[in-house]
């Protein structure tokens, strides 16, 4: 699937890291989340994905097919055992690390991975324990799928399914999957 800005195709790099991206539940923030780490790996990017859905990683083994050798998707849904994990990847600083499900974890992973470069978060900002922190990283871009109150931006409020807005230094205006 596409990500389209303001209707145009977009590829993210390297360079647009690290990304928050926000949505409540049914928002698409989460099919969004899996494109973007998707495309991410087409381009020939190597990823972990650790998530506290299988959904998820069902869903990005699907989209992503024979790229999956570029992937490290950590099976467990627990914190403490990807912790334990990212502790050991030697080529940690050369990976697109994606934390999904960012409202179901705790202080103790934000700690882990907040210094990381290629990081991308995602996940319903206003439910997650760490959500001040995060708002005090400098993130390249922060796409929202839904109103925070973490973030208050009025034009949420009625966006519909698989639509939001990125706000960044590069991009800015309404971004969405070509479905």
């Amino acid at each position: 699937m596409n990500i389209l800005l303001d209707d145009k195709k977009i590829d993210f790099s390297l360079n647009d890291l690290p990304i928050l991206i926000s949505g409540a539940e049914k928002t698409g923030s989460s099919l969004f989340t899996i494109c973007l780490l998707t495309n991410l790996v087409k381009s020939g990017h190597k990823v972990i994905l650790f998530s506290a859905h299988l959904a998820a990683k069902e869903e990005f083994r699907n989209q992503v097919g024979s790229g999956a050798d570029k992937a490290l998707i950590i099976e467990s849904e627990s914190e403490d055992v990807f912790i334990e994990i990212i502790k050991t990847i030697p080529d940690l600083s050369e990976r697109v690390v994606l934390i999904k499900n960012i409202d179901s974890y705790t202080q103790k992973l934000f700690n882990v991975v907040k210094d990381l470069k290629f990081v991308i978060f995602s996940g319903d900002l206003d439910k997650c324990q760490f959500a001040d922190d995060l708002m005090n990283l400098n993130f390249e871009s922060k796409i929202f799928f839904s109103f925070s109150e973490k973030c208050p931006v009025e034009e949420l409020k009625e966006l519909p399914k698989y639509f939001g807005k990125i706000i960044g230094e590069k991009y800015n205006g309404v971004i969405k999957l070509d479905i």
